[in-house]
């Protein structure tokens, strides 16, 4: 098989789309042929059957020049492709409409967000198949949609050394980009309670970073509540890291924090899962998934502190969540859920069928 990945970024180091470069290393193991379309490119280790194909954002590039290449890089290797994967990006799917229309070939959007736009609903007219996390992830009716998992690289995030509650201070952490959606002033408003009603030692790191203008003036606004709620000493921002550290930080850690508003799958909390980290979150989309202990019916810092302190004694790692991922949402059962889609004729006959057919 010959395939076709356009996406917007290929960097194993990169803090937020990191994870996906392990997508493609593994996919690159199952095709003759692999060739990536990016916005942009930064570190990459691939195989000889993989191309990188750059559409130049990094160095500055505009939008119409993007199209252009993209163009460029369609017009070379599409003819001779059995399969087309459009990454997280309707737009992506729209601007190779031309191509699309002028030669049939097995199409598909990943996708996983709340939001719902007329261009995602374009797209999906476009594609064979839309490919998703879970339900939360693709808000759009369609029958074209395949509930495939997250995608955890469960080899990467696994358990490592044990910290036994009492022996040591209990270990906080939450990792993700800081803005205001993410609502860390409740997590740092627990903090404060636990420092004035909790007698156990513990500590909690906020891994991550701004990007956007609001973000910096949100993140200004965080380290003055730290001040004011005088947590200085037990509350630390690590800034943004790596993507190949954030398996480590999570190992050196207890307990993943998460009250994010996003509504849809955030990766980080199956990561932490994966770690063998308990966790909490307030994320609808989780609701489902984790066992009730774990979901925060309530955001109120009163409400998140009293359960840090009811789950403070769970078994370290926790063997229950990260089964969980294993079961569900490992890399491995993705990845080949989503070729398996792509290659096997009884998928393929679905879009040949004439409406109303059985």
């Amino acid at each position: 098989m010959k395939l076709i990945i356009v996406t917007q970024k290929v960097d194993k180091e990169d803090e937020n789309l990191g994870a996906f470069y392990y997508w493609f290393v593994m996919l690159s193991s199952r095709v003759e042929k692999l060739v990536i379309i990016a916005d942009s490119v930064g570190e990459t280790e691939f195989p000889a059957n993989v191309e990188i194909c750059e559409l130049g954002k990094k160095k500055g590039y505009g939008s119409l020049h993007r199209l252009f290449r993209l163009w460029e890089f369609f017009w070379k290797h599409y003819g001779n492709s059995d399969a087309i994967f459009f990454h997280q990006i309707p737009e992506y799917a729209i601007a190779a409409a031309p191509f699309l229309f002028l030669r049939k070939k097995t199409t598909a959007l990943w996708y996983a967000h709340k939001s719902v736009t007329n261009r995602l609903k374009l797209a999906e007219k476009l594609v064979d198949y839309v490919f998703t996390s879970s339900e939360a992830g693709f808000r759009l009716p369609s029958k074209k949609v395949f509930y495939v998992g997250q995608a955890i690289n469960t080899a990467l995030f696994k358990p490592g050394a044990v910290n036994m509650f009492g022996e040591r201070m209990l270990r906080l952490v939450t990792i993700g980009r800081i803005a205001p959606v993410k609502n860390y002033e409740i997590i740092i408003n627990a903090c404060a309670i636990l420092k004035d009603t909790w007698k156990e030692p513990w500590r909690l790191s906020v891994v991550g970073g701004p990007i956007f203008p609001r973000d910096h003036e949100y993140f200004s606004a965080l380290k003055k509540l730290v001040h004011d709620k005088g947590l200085t000493h037990v509350v630390e921002f690590l800034g943004s890291k790596p993507y190949s550290a954030v398996p480590e930080i999570l190992r050196e850690h207890d307990f993943f924090l998460n009250v994010s508003a996003t509504g849809s799958l955030d990766k980080a909390v199956f990561e932490a899962m994966a770690c063998g980290l308990t966790v909490l979150t307030a994320n609808e989309a989780y609701r489902s998934i984790l066992p009730p202990r774990y979901f925060l019916e309530h955001t109120s810092p009163d409400f998140l502190a009293g359960r840090i302190k009811a789950l403070a004694g769970d078994a370290r790692p926790n063997a229950e969540l990260r089964s969980i991922v294993l079961e569900r949402h490992s890399l491995e059962k993705t990845v080949d859920r989503i070729f398996q889609i792509l290659t096997e004729e009884k998928y393929a006959l679905r879009k040949r069928m004439p409406s109303g057919s059985t």
